[in-house]
């Protein structure tokens, strides 16, 4: 390779200057520039600021000389002296410095001999007396004598208050740069600052007279990452092609030419082989690290990339899990790729296989896959599927996977089995049935890839994700299977037995189920089960009536979700609601905004059915916020509805209907109220959730009577809940208290707070009409329950319902906004005027206002319109 100004080697000999004086001795440009703002904005405060600095590095290409040429003759009021080091011997910096000055300051008297630090100096004093200055000094990594160099560093660091420097490099010279920066001097730009921006590319493209559509510019964007000389050659690419995008697109990927041999020019072409053997071996995976770069060139790798770093060399790197990451530049690895394609072929099958073994070492599956996939016929790709093949299931990078699985016969039943996996953890029910159905119907395979009890596991554990997916409690018995011995299989079937086990009823054992699943996913990091594990606990805490638990539980999720950084998922925002209606049902504060779920869509049969659950219960936990109560009450009312229609017998649905219908009778919304009882008791049959809801109506109705007619008789059993029977206890409780029984009342009511104190529940009191009112007239008989009498007592004025009107006011209050007369309601309704007009004084009476729209601002306000 020839040599080239892009060398990463220090060039030896003297630097010459070519002096180009003045702003109006810039250098020429042949394009018109696109305005880089953020650049013009860091250059505008330097200059502003006493004795700055400015290092504007990049790499070739970047865009350097174009910024400051355009910055000089748009923004820039001061002198502007100019030099481009040039790679010649033979000149002073110093000295050419002061030649683009006027007038010109004699710091080299002819025939004395001065070293660069006394020039420095002499130059120094000249300048003190200059009017505002911009020294531009452009192309200075050529600078390689240490003399100059030295020379350079204490002009810098003496700079006078109204000389601003800019320095322009491909990497920053080796000066004391931190002493500037800790003095406050320094000004840097680099090349993220110098990238142009989707708008700039724009810009650029279309002064080549290319106009993309958003999808093409993305993909520009994409490929050049604003590298300001790859942009111009694909703008020139593009313009040569205009009536074939697509390809054009595609050959500036592959490189194009144009594109290799400016990288090759600019960047490659004086590198020494070790450093090209370096690019070559590092850039077959997508991102490396520096044990990974050990692993494939040798001990020397640590020196190469320290030397490609402080070069400036275009490497993106992130720091993720300890490591630092880097990344060739997209275009540049595409050409490194075909470079090692072409002239190394026999060695690349190698480098893939030990990417693929460092990957999954390093406990990195996805990544490892590709190299797997990429080395002729993919001989790793039975034994990855064994030990990493459910681990990817589990971490939700399962697509990734189902794409090696084409290598594999598609009448492998475990093969077919992961698909449904992977269709389960996606949430998509179509999908996971029919893969399901596919693997009990398929022909199996005569060379099985995994052992048959593999299998078995696999196949139990998939079958209970659909039947929950779709909520089919009938079909959820999937006790575990045995322990296969494979850590990741036997955790995948854990949690999913488990979870199905929970929502068909069966908590306890469930719930044991899914603790196993919580001890290996946090021995061996699997965040998400972890997170799916304790939610699902927490959930079947929930279930169980142990509200304290719940919270808990949840708390506990939550907890370990922002432990693997996971805080703002989708898998932590079950457990974000779980945890605010457990503050919600002991009357505590919850964090607001709730999160959104997951896989919520417009048509609720493709919504996973325990995901239906809790986005009623975000409903739930939200209507004291809805613009609209009354709506939001009948919404909360269909799609209980329509849940008891698609999964009649999911666990849990039951204590959704009693939170339902309270905000129905809330909004005195009665008839509602009375369907989604009578659809519930039909499909879930009459349970004590049931019976809560039937009492809770019938005392709506003022029939006490029929409350103590549907509960005592239950009460003696022990078939409720901790929440439904105090539930049940404080609506006997009023209904005793409006038939004048006192003693039944205290006996009710110490039975409600005896059975609350345990879990502190508080939403029930609020919950049942006149419960909060009761308990605050008879509360201080109850001297062992103060602190949570106390606690109902505080919140009773802020979820107190609206008052409470016959069915007639109602009628005749929903006609109010209409703007209709009395007289017209009248009409409308077939009765007198003077019985409208009682119903209104009775409306006005119960919402304590006195006029129309007093009572329609509050009636709406009270989710009654």
């Amino acid at each position: 390779m020839a040599s080239s100004s892009g060398s990463l080697d220090f060039h030896g000999g003297g630097s010459v200057i070519a002096v180009a004086g003045r702003s109006a001795g810039l250098p020429e440009l042949s394009f018109a520039p696109v305005r880089c703002n953020e650049a013009f904005a860091r250059l505008d405060r330097a200059q502003s600021a006493a004795g700055q600095t400015v290092l504007l590095c990049g790499p070739a290409g970047s865009g350097k000389t174009v910024v400051l040429v355009d910055w000089v003759r748009r923004r820039c009021s001061a002198r502007v002296a100019w030099s481009t080091v040039a790679e010649q011997p033979g000149s002073d910096l110093l000295s050419d410095i002061a030649r683009t000055l006027e007038p010109t300051p004699d710091i080299v008297p002819r025939g004395v001999l001065h070293t660069p630090m006394d020039r420095a100096v002499d130059l120094i004093a000249a300048l003190a007396d200059v009017e505002p200055t911009v020294l531009v000094i452009d192309d200075a990594h050529l600078l390689t004598d240490p003399l100059q160099l030295a020379g350079l560093e204490y002009l810098l660091t003496h700079l006078p208050a109204q000389v601003t420097a800019v320095i322009a490099s491909r990497f920053d010279p080796p000066l004391r740069w931190h002493a500037l920066d800790l003095a406050g001097r320094l000004t840097r730009i680099g090349a993220p600052e110098l990238a142009l921006s989707p708008d700039r590319v724009a810009q650029l493209l279309a002064q080549h007279g290319c106009r993309l559509d958003d999808a093409e510019l993305a993909v520009v964007q994409n490929l050049t990452r604003g590298w300001a000389a790859l942009v111009r050659i694909a703008a020139i690419c593009l313009s040569a092609n205009g009536t074939d995008r697509d390809t054009a697109l595609a050959a500036l990927a592959r490189p194009s030419h144009a594109v290799a041999d400016f990288l090759v020019a600019e960047l490659l072409a004086s590198l020494p082989a070790p450093t090209l053997e370096f690019l070559l071996a590092t850039a077959v995976p997508e991102q490396f690290c520096l044990p990974m770069a050990e692993d494939l060139v040798g001990g020397d790798a640590a020196r190469i990339l320290d030397e490609l770093l402080r070069a400036n060399f275009p490497l993106h790197t992130v720091a993720h899990g300890g490591e630092l990451w880097h990344t060739y530049h997209p275009l540049l690895r595409a050409y490194l790729l075909a470079e090692a394609a072409y002239t190394r072929p026999e060695r690349l099958p190698d480098c893939h296989r030990r990417v693929a073994a460092w990957f999954t070492a390093a406990a990195m599956p996805g990544p490892a896959l590709v190299h797997i996939l990429a080395e002729p016929g993919a001989p790793g790709l039975v034994p990855f599927l064994r030990d990493w093949g459910v681990r990817m299931v589990l971490e939700g990078t399962g697509q990734t996977l189902l794409t090696g699985l084409e290598n594999l016969s598609e009448h492998d039943t475990f093969v077919r089995l992961l698909r449904a996996a992977v269709a389960v953890e996606a949430g998509d029910i179509a999908a996971a049935e029919v893969y399901l159905e596919a693997a009990h119907v398929g022909p199996d395979s005569a060379a099985p890839v995994m052992p048959g009890e593999w299998v078995t596991a696999l196949d139990r554990a998939v079958s209970a994700g659909v039947a929950v997916l779709v909520g089919d409690s009938s079909s959820m018995r999937w006790p575990l299977p045995p322990v296969t011995g494979q850590p990741d299989l036997d955790c995948y079937a854990a949690l999913h037995c488990g979870v199905a086990e929970i929502y068909g009823g069966e908590i306890d054992s469930g719930a044991a189920s899914v603790r196993h699943a919580i001890v290996h996913s946090e021995q061996v990091g699997l965040g998400r089960v972890a997170i799916r594990a304790r939610t699902a606990s927490a959930g079947a805490a929930g279930m169980a009536g142990r509200i304290s638990e719940l919270r808990a539980l949840a708390v506990k999720a939550i907890d370990c979700a922002e432990r693997y950084e996971l805080a703002g998922s989708a898998d932590a925002a079950p457990a974000r609601v779980l945890a605010a209606y457990g503050a919600y049902q002991q009357g505590v504060d919850f964090e607001r905004p709730l999160p959104g779920l997951p896989w919520i869509a417009a048509d609720e049969t493709v919504v996973p059915a325990p995901v239906r659950q809790v986005a009623i219960m975000t409903g739930v936990l939200m209507f004291a916020d809805a613009a609209d109560r009354s709506a939001a009450a009948v919404a909360l009312a269909k799609q209980l509805h329509r849940l008891l229609d698609d999964s009649p017998t999911l666990h849990g649905t039951g204590d959704l209907v009693t939170d339902v219908l309270w905000l129905l009778l809330r909004v005195q919304a009665r008839a509602d109220a009375q369907q989604l009882i009578d659809h519930a008791t039909s499909v879930l049959g009459r349970t004590p959730e049931m019976a809560v809801a039937e009492a809770g109506l019938a005392l709506y109705a003022h029939r006490p009577a029929v409350v103590l007619t549907v509960l005592e008789p239950l009460l003696a059993t022990p078939r409720f809940s901790s929440r439904s029977l105090v539930t049940a206890w404080l609506l006997v409780a009023v209904a005793a208290d409006r038939l004048d029984r006192p003693r039944k009342v205290d006996d009710a009511c110490e039975q409600a707070l005896a059975q609350a104190a345990s879990e502190q529940l508080t939403r029930p009191f609020l919950d049942v009409p006149e419960a909060a009112e009761l308990l605050a007239r008879i509360g201080a008989r109850f001297g062992q329950y103060a602190a949570l009498v106390d606690r109902v007592r505080a919140h009773r004025g802020a979820t107190a319902g609206a008052p409470q009107l016959t069915d007639t006011e109602l009628v005749v209050l929903r006609q109010l906004p209409s703007g209709m007369t009395a007289g017209n309601i009248a009409t409308d309704l077939g009765v007198s005027v003077n019985t409208v007009k009682t119903h209104l004084r009775g409306i006005y009476q119960k919402l304590a206002v006195n006029a129309r729209a007093e009572a329609i601002a509050q009636a709406r306000a009270l989710g009654l319109l």
